[in-house]
């Protein structure tokens, strides 16, 4: 078992973001792209390829547990900005595509994750995102494409189950918290694997208990 450490933009994140969580009654932490990876709102959040291509879902297995935080930003509730943790989640199946992880939600009669890129399974609309991504799109129809493109290159799907999950009021996470625990800010973009003790620090740090 491997536990990782990962990270994602929230939708809270800017204006634009907070303007489609009041609009539309959405959870200020849930993913800010049109393509919510992870999806932390569904009752079995998934992961994918969309966000961290292959520098991630390929590298995971069954019972490897990753813990989400959220980038810095200043997310309209305290004067500095600020990450915060919203999910601790393990991982308890792994499938070879979109397709074949489809027909599981199906057959169990949960919903389709957003990030499950299958036909009849649409993107979210542009504004219900916070119209901001690293490649700088400026609309769905060309952000979905490149999601696309990647998850057929990379067709894994990874289904997770929540041990800690809260996308509305989610701990702080200061930095401070950060560097005692792992000596620096640690990079997410090859999520890196951390230690059981490392673990079970930030946890205690933040008073989650499982």
């Amino acid at each position: 078992m491997a536990i990782r450490l990962n990270s994602y933009r929230p939708l809270c994140i800017n204006e634009a973001g907070r303007e489609a969580i009041v609009k539309y009654d959405l959870p200020p932490f849930i993913d800010s792209s049109c393509r919510r990876d992870p999806d932390l709102e569904n009752k079995y959040p998934s992961t994918t390829a969309v966000c961290r291509g292959e520098n991630f879902v390929p590298r995971v297995s069954v019972d490897d547990i990753v813990v989400y935080m959220t980038r810095t930003g200043d997310y309209g509730i305290y004067a500095d900005s600020y990450r915060v943790m919203t999910a601790v989640l393990r991982i308890i199946q792994i499938y070879a595509s979109h397709e074949e992880a489809a027909e599981w939600y199906r057959a169990h009669q949960v919903p389709l994750p957003s990030n499950c890129m299958v036909p009849g399974n649409p993107p979210f609309p542009w504004d219900h995102t916070a119209r901001v991504n690293s490649k700088g799109f400026n609309d769905v129809a060309e952000w979905d494409a490149f999601y696309l493109a990647r998850t057929q290159r990379i067709p894994v799907f990874v289904r997770m189950e929540k041990l800690f999950c809260d996308i509305y009021h989610p701990p702080v996470l200061p930095n401070e918290i950060l560097k005692e625990i792992f000596g620096k800010i640690p990079h997410t973009q090859t999520p890196p694997e951390i230690t059981e003790e490392q673990y079970h620090k930030l946890l205690a740090s933040l008073n989650i208990i499982l």
